[in-house]
């Protein structure tokens, strides 16, 4: 496994300081599994950092403006949401604490499920505790596998979330998405593939990931159950944090353990991510064919990143090298965001 780094540099006589050279140190790294690129940037993150952060004002506005209509709160659901087909759910719609699970008015799928996280209607990072992440996940899973016998055709499903307008939410209400489709998501099929063309030259990629960052220590943010959480080598987005499920391929493959591990580390990177300043994420489960055991290639996972704050300034960090040329730029190292990470996942916080 090669943690490949190569050294840059930016030249130009900046008008800042009186037409002087001025040289950027820039550091490229590629990932060790798929040679994605990642372009690490330090210098910057005062200045960047200002774009992560909240308009406490609009984001009043948008409370205020969105409650009185939003289909997700208590009182609405019932009245406002679809419900289920009986194959799916004989019910209409499934609930467990004060998490619900509807159907998408408009789906992004064949099948699309709504999990509501909670009866309130905006909740800071730091207050997306595990309780509420272990109730939508076990009932996210619960449709999952519903739908999967109802529907056995689509065998392939993503559990994602996306936080804030920012984040590309168009309700403000915190919830998560189940999809389920026929043919593969995109990048899960991508790592599918590195995955299991690593496994017929080597061994499993993921096993021996999860044993050097455990051996360097430098990325390796913490260790729950048979859940690892970590810094990549080479960030696909800021603040990128992944969650691996040792042993498990398939969402099909969660237990109620694995369930609790992954709600603990969720509710803990977004934690850090509030203290960091940061108000929107986007989250996904990468996940194998349903039902098959592709664990000796590949793990299921969980990926999480920071996305910009709301601002009256609308600028969107997705721009045209991560849209286009699936490239980004990070900010601080994944050494440097791990080691503020880490202390969220000692024991006893």
């Amino acid at each position: 496994m090669r943690f490949e780094k190569l050294s840059g540099r930016a030249e130009f006589l900046s008008h800042l300081k009186g037409f002087e050279r001025e040289i950027q140190e820039l550091e490229y790294r590629l990932d060790p599994l798929t040679g994605h690129v990642s372009v690490v940037c330090r210098g910057r993150l005062a200045y960047v950092l200002k774009y992560f952060r909240q308009d406490e004002e609009l984001l009043e506005e948008l409370i205020s403006s969105t409650r009185e209509n939003c289909p997700f709160c208590p009182g609405a659901v019932e009245e406002r949401t679809p419900k289920f087909p009986p194959e799916v759910a004989g019910e209409g719609r499934l609930r467990r604490g004060d998490c619900w699970a509807v159907p998408a008015l408009y789906a992004h799928a064949d099948f699309n499920a709504i999990i509501i996280l909670g009866s309130e209607h905006y909740r800071p990072l730091d207050k997306m505790d595990e309780g509420l992440f272990e109730d939508g996940l076990s009932l996210a899973l619960e449709v999952l596998r519903r739908a999967h016998r109802a529907y056995s055709r689509l065998g392939h499903a993503t559990i994602m979330m996306g936080y804030m307008p920012t984040g590309g939410s168009s309700l403000l209400h915190p919830h998560m998405q189940v999809l389920m489709m026929p043919i593969p998501f995109n990048r899960t099929l991508y790592l599918l593939e590195k995955s299991i063309e690593y496994r017929r030259h080597s061994g499993n990629f993921w096993s021996e990931l999860v044993r050097t960052e455990a051996g360097e220590g430098e990325r390796l943010v913490g260790h729950l159950g048979r859940t690892w959480w970590l810094a990549p080598f080479a960030p696909s987005a800021r603040y990128e944090v992944i969650g691996l499920v040792e042993g498990a391929s398939n969402l099909l493959d969660l237990g109620e353990d694995d369930v609790a591990c992954l709600a603990r580390g969720i509710s803990r990177v977004l934690r850090a991510y509030a203290d960091m300043g940061i108000t929107a994420f986007n989250m996904a489960f990468l996940s194998g064919p349903l039902g098959e055991d592709l664990s000796d290639s590949f793990w299921l996972q969980v990926r999480i990143c920071a996305r910009f704050g709301l601002s009256r300034s609308r600028l969107s960090d997705f721009w045209a090298l991560p849209v286009v040329l699936w490239t980004d730029e990070v900010f601080e190292a994944p050494e440097e965001y791990a080691s503020k990470l880490k202390r969220y996942f000692q024991s006893g916080l």
